[in-house]
């Protein structure tokens, strides 16, 4: 019996060997597959960053506060007392 399938000539392999394969676009890749766009995630990054951003500026405001606060406090301990009658 012979083999059906025709052994490549080194012709071809030599056309097929110098063609370079197509530029391949990862991103393009992604999207198609998971059918999620990179710049929505992007979007979605800097929203949540944001926030996170927004939530540190108003502890930071407290912490402030309570410095503030504990600063006064300590600047009346220092004041020396009047004197009450006996």
């Amino acid at each position: 019996m012979t083999d059906p399938t025709p052994e490549p000539s080194p012709e071809a392999e030599g056309q097929n060997a110098s063609q370079t394969p197509p530029a391949v676009d990862q991103e393009a890749i992604f999207r198609a597959i998971s059918g999620i766009d990179l710049n929505t995630i992007e979007a979605d990054i800097e929203s949540s960053f944001g926030a996170r951003l927004a939530e540190l500026d108003k502890m930071l405001e407290g912490l402030d506060d309570l410095v503030n606060k504990i600063e006064g406090d300590l600047q009346n301990l220092d004041q020396p007392k009047p004197e009450s009658p006996e």
